[in-house]
């Protein structure tokens, strides 16, 4: 396991967003799911919304993505030193842990909008998500780094979303039927081991696995 943080080249361009408009978000931080049972419910839940309704096929996320979102902000440019600064939340978080155990189950949905695997609450592993996430923030504040999404903290891995294709809504599919997936709402998805926190980007190409471009790293327990 490396140690410390581990920063990668970017292609941010200099300069800030006008204080009149919120920036635009285009890096999140985030914990990834790549568990291959995980990833195998996950391909059952989509094979079993598909036969039903073809169209949402644009709406799935695909599967090489999977990930827990923790905090999603706007980086302005490379020299302002916050995306080092940031990453160190970790060395002077609570959170001494060379890993955290997450269990997935069950299907649950945002206005049925979203679709998504939940985090199984009542469990150490969530608990220090949530202080992750909370520490995170602070630091994020601290240090100056303009976050785009709220407060609250909803852990969960999405599995399909309405916004991914405008086109649905033209089309009239303004909500996933939830007889679509029902049948795996008791779905458990399994555990994923995660030893490390991603800064991620939304807008550089993903990598040859299909997963997001990767900004940053910080290894837990370093």
């Amino acid at each position: 396991m490396s140690g410390g943080p581990v920063l990668r080249d970017s292609k941010w361009k200099k300069g800030h967003a006008s204080k009149n408009k919120t920036p635009r978000a285009n890096h999140f931080f985030a914990v990834q799911i790549s568990d291959c049972q995980i990833v195998e419910a996950v391909h059952n839940v989509h094979r079993t919304i598909l036969e039903q309704e073809p169209e949402l096929s644009s709406a799935l996320v695909s599967p090489s993505t999977l990930h827990i979102t923790l905090a999603v902000a706007h980086l302005s440019s490379p020299e302002d030193l916050v995306l080092e600064e940031t990453v160190r939340v970790f060395s002077t978080s609570r959170l001494q842990t060379q890993q955290l155990d997450l269990h997935l189950e069950q299907v649950g949905h945002f206005d049925n909008k979203v679709i998504y695997a939940s985090v199984k609450e009542e469990s150490e592993g969530t608990e220090h998500l949530n202080h992750l996430s909370k520490s995170l923030r602070e630091r994020c504040q601290k240090a100056g780094l303009t976050l785009i999404d709220g407060d609250r903290f909803t852990p969960h891995v999405t599995l399909l979303k309405l916004s991914k294709d405008p086109r649905l809504n033209r089309k009239g599919i303004k909500a996933v039927a939830s007889h679509l997936y029902e049948k795996h709402v008791d779905c458990v998805f399994g555990r994923q081991v995660v030893e490390s926190v991603q800064l991620l980007s939304m807008t550089d190409p993903k990598d040859e696995k299909g997963y997001y471009a990767l900004k940053g790293e910080f290894h837990f327990g370093t």
